[in-house]
């Protein structure tokens, strides 16, 4: 090639590059101006179950939806929001808009309240944080050190019913020692504070061995049954609903099925019961429309437990009933109570059963998680 061609090829390429770059500049400015604000950001307590309870947000703990967390600044209240099924509660930070809940410097507080049964573990419950100017920024405020992740564990308890005719007292023993024992309501109801373990409950002659892990366990009515001793399986429900939904099918878990439905919690939006009820995984299962289910097997099965919660929060004490059939026979009748934010593991270890019916009082939708059969 010639001279005079390579320089006219060089004249070329360098004059397509200037036009690059100038055209880059343009469309990819870097801003110069930094003395105003023009939008807002959300600034968000994070609420976790915690759920080994060592006061460290960890790999195996899960994000808390519909927790309260109310906003004060220099000791009045400014506004209040609860978390999301990401465990976030945000408030949004804007210099300029005026009904922002923080839009101005000062020193905010934090503060999250826990659900009935729940306790924190980071001691930070409450946090207060100030917030200074800084223009430039996406809202113009900026806080000077951000909230520390709060979790909250759930106080463990064993409760139940005991029909009248086996009396009125239940004792707790572990490993052959009495640990303590109380007296039934007047409804054959009781309830006893334990830690996580293996405890026996017994009332009068019968023993009922009862496991205590994360969540607090409802045994059910008190009786003389017993579960087969045979190889246990856990339905997790992590293998259904690929597409987010789905009804669960017979078959599935060696049992059929009639109106449960299994679901992605993410996939139901900021509906928080089906976040926190989703206790191993994603997925559960839930009563389609709130309206009656069942689970039954030719042969028979036995029932040893199912992890219970309430889909709604606005339906908080809703109901549970759980009806047992040999045949035609009702052999048991279970009543659950029932909460979005504190998921129960009921524990009724009942052997034999050829069909359980399971329904809620008032037709809100029961959650189920982790549950455990055998054949």
């Amino acid at each position: 090639m010639s001279r005079f061609l390579t320089a006219l090829l060089l004249a070329v390429i360098t004059k397509s590059a200037v036009a690059q770059s100038d055209l880059s500049l343009m469309s990819y400015p870097q801003r110069t101006d930094w003395s105003s604000s023009e939008s807002g950001i959300n600034l968000s307590s994070f609420v976790f179950q915690d759920r080994n309870r060592n006061g460290i947000y960890d790999i195996d703990d899960r994000a808390f939806a519909g927790i309260f967390v109310a906003l004060g600044k220099d000791g009045a209240p400014v506004d209040a929001a609860r978390t999301n099924t990401v465990g976030f509660a945000n408030f949004l930070s804007s210099a300029i808009t005026e009904d922002s809940p923080l839009s101005s410097p000062g020193t905010y507080d934090f503060v999250v309240v826990p659900p009935p049964g729940w306790y924190v573990t980071t001691e930070n419950a409450e946090q207060s944080v100030e917030m200074v100017e800084l223009p430039g920024s996406i809202s113009g405020l900026v806080l000077t050190s951000m909230m520390r992740p709060v979790g909250l564990a759930q106080y463990t308890f064993i409760r139940g019913t005991v029909p009248a005719h086996l009396g009125d007292t239940v004792v707790i023993s572990q490993n052959g020692t009495e640990m303590g024992r109380t007296q039934t309501q007047e409804d054959g109801q009781f309830i006893v504070g334990v830690a996580e373990g293996t405890w026996d409950l017994s009332v009068g002659e019968i023993v009922i061995p009862v496991e205590v892990e994360t969540f607090p366990v409802d045994v059910g009515t008190v009786g003389p049954r017993k579960a087969q001793d045979a190889e246990k399986q856990v339905l997790h429900f992590e293998d259904l609903a690929a597409a987010g939904l789905q009804k669960v099918p017979n078959g599935y878990g060696g049992l059929n099925w009639f109106n449960l439905n299994a679901l992605e919690a993410i996939y139901s939006g900021d509906v928080q019961g089906y976040t926190n009820g989703a206790v191993s995984g994603e997925n559960i299962v839930y009563s389609s429309s709130g309206h009656p289910g069942e689970l039954s097997r030719d042969g028979g099965f036995t029932f040893h437990q199912a992890i219970l919660s309430l889909g709604w929060s606005n339906a908080e004490g809703e109901i549970a009933i759980f009806e047992f059939y040999r045949g035609d026979e009702l052999v048991l009748r279970d009543e659950i109570g029932l909460s979005a934010f504190s998921p129960i593991i009921y524990q009724p270890n009942i052997a034999d059963v050829d069909r359980v019916a399971i329904s809620t009082e008032h037709f809100w939708q029961l959650v189920i998680d982790d549950l455990v059969v055998s054949f």
